[in-house]
């Protein structure tokens, strides 16, 4: 199915154990998270178009049916500029201030207020590079979609509760997610992130010399199958992004010290499917978030 956005409400949990309903073009009362992409002009395309980045990486594709009506209505100019798209597959973005009409709804009334756009639909598809690959029935799998930017950035913490980290806010899911984290720590020992992903897949960062003794074989096995697959296809995106990612997790720039991205599985499969939701519970995270466009996690 063709990426579209619908323009649908959804729930969020925020402080005091509420849950609020969010209609589209509200503001957004939750940490401004998820999949980053960029609606933009490019020389190569006739019409502005859904771009993913990092660095010098760049890959582009069609922008989901009603995203930029639905921008321009709201206040972003030309409906271009950033987004992101959570777990919950809802699509954030930011609108200024002075050009939002319900900015008298929002926390702050200055800066860039993160606003809530609606759902996305389908699939966004970007040719080479599969968001959506199918999860790993048993064991695990290297992570083959994008590699950076891509995905809620979610911490394990020592005592097992799953944290959304932004500078210094650190904000709790309203839910448990004991099976995830679980399964997290079969294949890693010390606390540290997770990535999930608007189509719901979960992978971690394992280091190559800290893999549990039980799963050295497991994962030594999927480097190979990942591999071998890769380059009998001609999948030189996916061993392009898999590389940089084991470079940039590296101390010495060496992707045989750099970190596995590894596919854990779905969010379908772990404590009935529940998608973790950060509860903002520090109103002067509102402010932060609000000075700039685009924020780096």
């Amino acid at each position: 199915m063709k990426a579209t956005l619908e323009e649908e409400s959804t729930k969020v949990p925020i402080d005091g154990a509420q849950t609020v309903t969010i209609d589209a073009g509200q503001p957004w009362p939750s940490a401004y998270r998820g999949s980053q992409y960029s609606i933009v002009s490019h020389e190569d395309f006739s019409d502005p178009v859904l771009k993913w980045e990092k660095q010098d990486l760049k890959i582009f594709t069609e922008v989901p049916d009603g995203l930029r009506r639905s921008l321009v209505l709201l206040g972003k100019s030309g409906g271009y500029g950033s987004i992101r798209v959570t777990s919950d597959r809802e699509i954030l973005t930011k609108i200024p201030a002075d050009d939002y009409k319900y900015v008298d709804q929002a926390p702050i009334d200055t800066g860039w207020i993160p606003v809530y756009v609606g759902k996305l639909a389908g699939t966004i598809d970007f040719d080479e590079v599969d968001t959506d690959p199918a999860a790993p029935s048993s064991g695990v799998k290297i992570w083959t979609g994008f590699t950076f930017n891509h995905g809620e950035r979610w911490s394990v913490s020592h005592d097992g509760t799953l944290v959304w980290n932004w500078r210094d806010y650190r904000f709790e899911s309203a839910f448990d997610h004991d099976e995830i984290v679980a399964t997290y720590r079969e294949y890693r020992n010390n606390a540290g992130r997770l990535y999930i992903t608007e189509h719901g897949h979960i992978w971690i960062n394992v280091p190559r010399d800290d893999i549990p003794a039980d799963k050295t074989t497991e994962i030594g096995s999927a480097v190979r199958s990942w591999k071998r697959g890769a380059e009998s296809r001609g999948e030189a995106a996916t061993l392009r992004l898999v590389n940089r990612r084991l470079v940039a997790t590296s101390r010495d720039d060496d992707p045989a010290t750099g970190l596995l991205p590894v596919h854990i599985g779905h969010l379908s499969q772990f404590d009935t499917g529940q998608i973790p939701r950060a509860v903002v519970d520090d109103e002067s995270y509102y402010q932060a978030v609000c000075e700039y466009e685009t924020v780096w996690e």
